[in-house]
């Protein structure tokens, strides 16, 4: 029996497939430019696309922490982890044949196949594959997370979610900036070893679905805002001041800022669920069943223009090029995905 669509969720995942491209188009343009003040306003720009990661795993939460919703584990192997796996194993190939045939110019067959296989091992294929290990181990845990939700009351989500989010967003950004009189990182020994950040937004996103957090509308728009406009100004400071450690915490998902960001436009997202966006909603829809293709192939085309035909939109209309190159990328790989998903098998994989 299918389950009703929810209605925001596509939105929210429609919009995260956009932040994912552009902030891949951005990070492209960082490795192409050599000038300096263009790399800093790339990354103070990428840094305000970084909840779009955290929002995905979030819808994830919400959809596969539901206590309606009954995962076994034949279903969790044979359907989930499968389709991870099926996808991690095919590309990785694909993408060492990619690079092999169009920017080594060099094709060794047993070269390729035996790249595949330490890749698989130990992830040396393109840099956005880090997702499907991810989403994996996230997998793996599921039963245990679903066993965890069902166990605990309300007050105890509520503490698991304050201490998640101080052991795994605080005290690593804590221990990132703090520095002692010899230059080295302060560290703070109490912290929980888990799957870093990510097992966070899974329980939020659960919480905030189920309404058991919920976040009116002064609280999620000035998060947001507040939230956003700080990346740019933390990012153009760590440039300027030299500020390696603010830079490098910048980047990451753990990054409080990003937190609170993606789980203040999940919940805003939320709120105007029960908008009627009409035709628009039927594109979004779209996009949500074709997302997991959008991230695996945009890195395509966006190996194509920046390496392959060497094309460096900033230097050919600056900002705007960057964007528009990024929306064009986002909307060829929605068709070409779409249209993938119409081939018998290829639909189970993308």
């Amino acid at each position: 029996m299918s389950r009703e669509r929810i209605k925001y969720l596509s939105r929210l995942k429609s919009a995260a497939c956009l932040a994912v491209v552009i902030l891949h188009t951005l990070s492209m343009e960082i490795s192409v430019s050599a000038d300096k003040s263009t790399a800093r306003l790339m990354f103070s720009i990428m840094a305000m696309t970084l909840w779009a990661v955290p929002c995905f795993i979030m819808s994830t939460g919400a959809l596969l922490l539901d206590e309606s919703r009954e995962i076994g584990l034949k279903k969790l192997f044979s359907k989930l982890i499968l389709r991870m796996a099926l996808a991690l194993v095919i590309f990785t190939f694909l993408f060492k044949c990619f690079d092999a045939l169009l920017i080594d110019k060099s094709f060794e067959f047993g070269e390729v196949l035996s790249f595949t296989g330490k890749s698989l091992i130990y992830n040396y294929s393109w840099e956005h594959m880090w997702y499907l290990y991810l989403m994996i181990a996230l997998y793996l845990m599921m039963p245990a997370y679903k066993a965890a939700i069902k166990a605990m009351d309300n007050k105890t989500l509520y503490y698991i979610l304050v201490m998640m989010f101080v052991m795994l967003c605080i005290l690593p950004t804590v221990n990132t900036l703090i520095v002692d009189e010899n230059g080295q990182s302060v560290q703070f020994r109490l912290v929980i070893y888990i799957s870093k950040v990510f097992p966070l937004f899974l329980f939020a996103g659960y919480a905030i679905e189920k309404e058991k957090i919920r976040v009116p509308l002064y609280i999620s728009i000035p998060a947001v805002v507040l939230s956003l406009a700080a990346m740019p100004m933390l990012s153009s400071y760590s440039f300027n001041e030299g500020n390696m450690a603010l830079y490098s915490v910048l980047k990451e998902y753990h990054f409080p800022a990003t937190a609170i960001c993606a789980a203040a436009l999940f919940a805003l997202f939320k709120y105007f669920d029960k908008a009627d966006l009409k035709l628009a909603d039927k594109f979004f829809a779209q996009v949500e069943k074709c997302s997991f293709g959008i991230y695996l192939l945009h890195m395509v085309l966006l190996k194509l223009i920046f390496f392959v035909w060497k094309f460096d939109p900033f230097n050919h209309g600056g900002l705007i090029t960057v964007f528009l190159t990024a929306l064009a990328v986002f909307i060829v790989t929605f068709i070409i995905v779409r249209l993938l998903r119409f081939i018998p098998f290829v639909n189970k994989v993308i």
